[in-house]
């Protein structure tokens, strides 16, 4: 198999122009999602602030600076929205309700929430030697949890009772809702972000630029690229999401953007026309929109 790849913040990389918007804010932007046709968006500075951000066009504002701690991490579903952040901080929204507010029993550094239909699950790590995923019930307690050997970073669900959790060397996989765990065999990277566009197909990438991709429902992963091939550069994988069911994006450090059109075989690198580290992206109304550090957001039509 050729594998299409220029390294993104290289000279060859191709570069993108995005539009920037107007976010009102100078904090980093940490998670983006949809939730009833809108744009919502969290992020902040440790141990300082936490903001959201909503809307449907370039007439983006903060919404609310309600904590004192960054928002890390955010899901949202056609019931509610989850966003969790640093100290065990937990915030659900729904339109009706607005933002509500809970502190977890254990404070460590929330990274990531995935929701669906009848589970929460959480996942956390201060190092790159300790992690948990967290079981969270309705009533926003915790009641299962999992230590792990590995900071946790990411974690999705596929249905409504599988998820897949992945880390420092670690990927785990859990068919109850999140309540027991197994160990995928798969080592070499920090995995830093995972993503499902259905029940069967999924992608993976590393902070030191692997891609792995699954046809099962993430019992087996295949190696697509392997870590270190952007040693020649600072540029590292932050987060990936899938637009359809063959269009994938991958966006990292100083403006890395990748593309995938054949569902993450074969990719083409890009550079962004900024120089922030672009710390999420989503799609609205076929629009793709990209966050980062320092209050960065911009979109692309596609």
């Amino acid at each position: 198999m050729i594998i299409t790849i220029l390294y993104s913040c290289g000279k060859d990389a191709k570069e993108i122009q995005f539009t920037e918007i107007n976010t009102n804010t100078t904090q980093d932007i940490s998670s983006i999602d949809i939730y009833n046709n809108q744009l919502i968006a969290v992020g902040g500075e440790v141990f300082q602030l936490g903001v959201v951000l909503s809307g449907k066009n370039l007439n983006w504002i903060t919404q609310d600076s309600f904590t004192n701690k960054r928002l890390f991490g955010l899901d949202c579903n056609d019931d509610h929205c989850a966003a969790v952040g640093h100290d065990g901080f937990y915030y659900t929204y729904t339109e009706n309700d607005g933002w509500t507010f809970t502190r977890l029993s254990n404070w460590d550094f929330q990274r990531a929430v995935s929701i669906t239909n009848n589970h929460t699950v959480s996942v956390s790590g201060k190092s790159f030697g300790q992690g948990h995923i967290y079981h969270i019930n309705p009533i926003h307690q915790i009641d299962t949890t999992l230590r792990v050997n590995a900071q946790m970073q990411d974690v999705a669900s596929l249905d409504d009772n599988t998820f897949v959790a992945v880390g420092y060397g670690t990927v785990l996989r859990s068919n109850d809702g999140g309540y027991n765990w197994t160990h995928i065999d798969q080592e070499g990277d920090f995995y830093y972000s995972i993503d499902f566009i259905d029940d069967q197909h999924g992608i993976i990438v590393g902070l030191s630029g692997s891609i792995l991709l699954t046809n099962d429902s993430g019992k087996n992963w295949k190696t697509i690229k392997k870590p270190s091939s952007l040693s020649s550069s600072r540029a590292q994988f932050l987060s990936v999401k899938y637009i359809n069911a063959t269009t994938i994006y991958i966006v990292g450090d100083e403006g890395l953007l990748w593309h995938s059109n054949d569902a993450g075989h074969t990719w083409v690198s890009y550079k962004v026309n900024t120089d922030h580290n672009l710390n999420d992206l989503s799609e609205l109304d076929g629009k793709l929109y990209i966050v980062g550090d320092d209050g960065y957001m911009a979109l692309r039509e596609l």
